[in-house]
C-alpha cells in the first residue's frame, strides 16, 4: 500500500515507436510507501530512476543489495530483475521516471560508469518537482508530448550535471565499463573490437583484463548472454527464431542456430519445444 501514489505514463507514444525513439519517457509518477512496502522483483523493458525525498529503504538488483536514503537515487537498466522496500521505521517517499529509446542505452552506460546504481544527489524534491509537472499536464495530445519530451530532457541535463559521469568514468576498471557495456548492447550486432572501440582500448588489452578479471573472454562473456537471453525469449514468446536472433544482436538467424544448438546441443526449435512439453507435463501434474 501506498499513503500518495501520482502516476503518468504515455500512451500517445506506441511502444514500439518509443524503443525506435532517441529518448522518450515511459513513465513517471510520485509516491510516497507505508512501512514495508515491496515492489517486485520484476524486470523491466525500460530503464527507471527513482529519487528517495524522504526516508529510507532498499534496493535488491542482481546479487546486490543497497541501502538508500533521502537524496539519494537508484537506477535500475532494462532487463534488470529488482526488488526494492520501504523501511519499516523510516519509509520513503519518492518520484521516478521510467524512460526508453536508442540515447536512452548511452545515458545509462555514462550513469552507471562508476559500478553501482546508487548516487547521492543534492535534492531530490527539485525533481519531484519537475515530474509533478509532467503528471499535472492534459493527455494524449501532441502538446502535452512535446511539453514531457522537454521536462524530460531537463531532468536528465539536471542528474548528469549533478554526477559528472566524465569524471565518474575513471574509477572503474576496464572489464567493469565492458560487461555494463555488453549488459546493455548485446542486442544491437556488437562485437568485442566495438565495446574496446567504445572504452578506447586495444582489443587485446581489453580481451586480457576482462579475462583475468571474470575468467572469461569478453566474447564468451557476451556469447553467453546472448544465449541465455535467447533461451528465455524462447520459452516465454511465441517469437519467431528470426525475431529471436535479432533480438539478441544476430543479424543471420542461421549463424544464431549453430551457436544455440553448440552451446546447448538443441536446436532452437527443439529449445522451445521441449520446454514447452515440459511446461505442459507439469500443468497436468
Amino acid at each position: 500500500m501506498s499513503k500518495l501514489l501520482l502516476n503518468y505514463t504515455d500512451t500517445y507514444t506506441d511502444f514500439n515507436n518509443k524503443e525506435i525513439s532517441d529518448f522518450i519517457l515511459y513513465n513517471c509518477g510520485v509516491e510516497y510507501c507505508d512501512p514495508g512496502w515491496t515492489y517486485g522483483p520484476k524486470r523491466r523493458d525500460y530503464h527507471f530512476i527513482h529519487f528517495v525525498k524522504e526516508g529510507c529503504g532498499t534496493l535488491e538488483i542482481g546479487e546486490h543489495k543497497f541501502h538508500v536514503h533521502k537524496n539519494q537515487c537508484f537506477i535500475v537498466p532494462k532487463g534488470y530483475v529488482s526488488v526494492y522496500t520501504a523501511d519499516q521505521q523510516n519509509p520513503w517517499e519518492y518520484s521516478w521516471v521510467g524512460f526508453l529509446g536508442i540515447q536512452s542505452d548511452r545515458y545509462v552506460e555514462y550513469l552507471l560508469n562508476n559500478g553501482t546504481f546508487v548516487f547521492d544527489i543534492s535534492d531530490a524534491t527539485s525533481y519531484e518537482k519537475e515530474i509533478r509537472k509532467i503528471i499535472n499536464l492534459p493527455h494524449n495530445s501532441l502538446a502535452s508530448a512535446l511539453k514531457v519530451s522537454g521536462i524530460t530532457y531537463s531532468i536528465f541535463g539536471s542528474l548528469m550535471d549533478e554526477l559528472n559521469p566524465v569524471q565518474i568514468k575513471t574509477h572503474n576498471s576496464v572489464a567493469t565499463l565492458a560487461k555494463r557495456y555488453i549488459d546493455l548492447n548485446y542486442s544491437d550486432a556488437i562485437k568485442v573490437r566495438d565495446v574496446a572501440n567504445f572504452l578506447g582500448v586495444n582489443v587485446n588489452y581489453l580481451s586480457d583484463a576482462f579475462k583475468k578479471e571474470t575468467g572469461k573472454s569478453p566474447k564468451q562473456y557476451l556469447n553467453n548472454l546472448r544465449i541465455k537471453k535467447s533461451q528465455n525469449l524462447l520459452a516465454t514468446t511465441e517469437n519467431s527464431i528470426i525475431v529471436v536472433a535479432n533480438s539478441v544482436g544476430f543479424k543471420d538467424s542461421l549463424a544464431f542456430s549453430k551457436m544455440f544448438k553448440a552451446k546447448t546441443n538443441y536446436s532452437p526449435t527443439a529449445y522451445r519445444k521441449n520446454f514447452t512439453e515440459k511446461m505442459t507435463k507439469g500443468n497436468t501434474l
